[in-house]
């Protein structure tokens, strides 16, 4: 069983939407969120002269945008972004509470970042370059690996979906065994196993190529992203097949993808003969 987590999120002016503070308790990060008009108000606190990494998040094209930066301190880089760069809403921003962290680490943890984001299939990344990782000691690397992990952890807590990164979690390929659930229909095959909650469709599953008329235009729009990103390519035989493991929001979603039609993800994912929604009956007996 794994070890609970305390993490402390206090609402700064007392608004679920406004500028808020998240820290881990016994860790040193702290972390700032707040929405583009509280700019004003970040600019007053402590943390805004310090040295750190941050993410600005918003949509563009029904598809969410990021960039990652950092400064030393973030204020400047900030107030720039304010002037420069149209499409973020929301500002995260990630500082150290005992002042220890230094410049060369927090340029290798937004390196590290980037280069995470890039291989995250759900976001666009707004950043054109890949800034050069510092080389850092060994001990400064295990630091820094940990404040990433940490970074990782709240952005998930708060359902800050963008680093959904399937290489991290499994390692170079996802290894089809006793827990991947299969989906069998319409002469394809598909396997999906569930990770960190999330329904990831392996490398190798088949979708059919020809969608039914009244198809939602959410799952168009994702197959023709998938499309056009190659993660879906046409094999020699008329059907469509993955390149790469992808993350769905849900079983159904990745069922209407590959089916090219609306289904019920609960019934036709099956691992080991059983339906998801049957494992997860058993689960509550």
């Amino acid at each position: 069983m794994s070890n609970g987590r305390l993490i402390r999120l206090f609402l700064v002016d007392g608004e679920g939407n406004g500028l808020r503070t998240v820290e881990i308790s016994n860790m040193t990060i702290h972390t700032t969120i707040f929405p583009r008009q509280k700019l004003k108000d970040f600019i007053k606190r402590s943390e805004a002269e310090k040295p750190g990494v941050y993410i600005l998040i918003g949509t563009e094209n029904d598809s969410t945008k990021v960039y990652i930066g950092e400064g030393d301190p973030v204020l400047p880089r900030l107030k720039s972004h304010s002037n420069n760069k149209e499409f973020w809403n929301e500002a995260i921003v990630f500082t150290s509470k005992d002042n220890y962290i230094t410049k060369t680490q927090i340029q290798y943890i937004e390196s590290e970042l980037i280069d995470i984001a890039r291989k995250s299939h759900n976001i666009e990344l707004d950043n054109s370059n890949n800034p050069v990782k510092p080389n850092i000691s060994e001990v400064d690397e295990a630091e820094v690996s940990q404040f990433i992990e940490s970074i990782k952890l709240i952005l998930s807590s708060l359902g800050i979906d963008i680093f959904n990164n399937i290489d991290k979690l499994y390692g170079n390929e996802a290894k089809i065994d006793e827990n991947t659930y299969i989906l069998s229909s319409k002469n394809v095959i598909a396997s999906m196993k569930i990770v960190d909650y999330k329904y990831a469709v392996l490398k190798g599953s088949y979708a059919v190529k020809e969608c039914a008329k009244s198809i939602g235009k959410r799952t168009v729009g994702i197959r023709e992203s998938l499309i056009e990103d190659k993660i879906l390519v046409e094999d020699s035989n008329g059907y469509y097949i993955f390149k790469d493991d992808y993350i769905f929001n849900s079983p159904s979603a990745a069922s209407d993808v590959i089916l090219g039609a609306s289904t019920n993800g609960r019934i036709i994912w099956k691992c080991n003969g059983k339906t998801l929604k049957d494992i997860e009956k058993e689960s509550l007996s």
